[in-house]
């Protein structure tokens, strides 16, 4: 059994400025796909950055950040045709960074073996923040990745191609 999205279709991701002040920005990333290195997995992922405020106000300085100053989660869910809505499947949980950093990922993978939410579709609500010296407060937000189809049926592989095509993909005419 293996896990499989359609093979036309392309990761379901997106990124969005969650914070932007005069002295630093946070940039959140979602992305639901699956794995192009194990064929058998598939994950939503969270990705937050820190960058500084230039003096024109734009944020375009990477912000190096001390440990436990930057939290990220990944929170996996599935459409559910039944109620009409998005459900929680899983989440990554909150997690911080163990040693300077400007940015930090959270990860949660599903694999054939263990798709406790079935077969359907699947995005990814990213939470990303740092920890603000200025606000006394975390700053950031989350962003939803966009669905993305999986399912843990068996497809076939792709048929090989004619034999009258060449390696290129030009069939030769006599």
């Amino acid at each position: 059994m293996t896990l499989m999205a359609p093979s036309s279709a392309s990761a379901a991701a997106s990124g969005s400025w969650t914070y932007v002040s005069q002295q630093e920005c946070t940039f959140n990333k979602a992305e639901t796909n699956r794995s192009s290195t194990e064929r058998a997995v598939a994950f939503g992922k969270a990705q937050v950055q820190a960058w500084k405020s230039a003096a024109s106000g734009n944020c375009r300085q990477v912000n190096q950040r001390p440990a436990g100053f930057l939290m990220a989660s990944a929170d996996l869910y599935k459409w559910n045709d039944q109620l009409r809505g998005w459900q929680l499947c899983r989440t990554s949980g909150r997690v911080t960074n163990s040693a300077a950093a400007s940015q930090l990922e959270a990860t949660v993978r599903l694999t054939a073996d263990a798709m406790p939410c079935g077969n359907g579709w699947y995005g990814t609500v990213a939470g990303g923040w740092q920890f603000s010296a200025a606000n006394r407060a975390w700053v950031g937000g989350t962003v939803w990745s966009g669905s993305q189809l999986f399912t843990a049926d068996p497809q076939p592989d792709a048929p090989a191609p004619p034999a009258w095509s060449g390696a290129d993909g030009i069939i030769a005419r006599a």
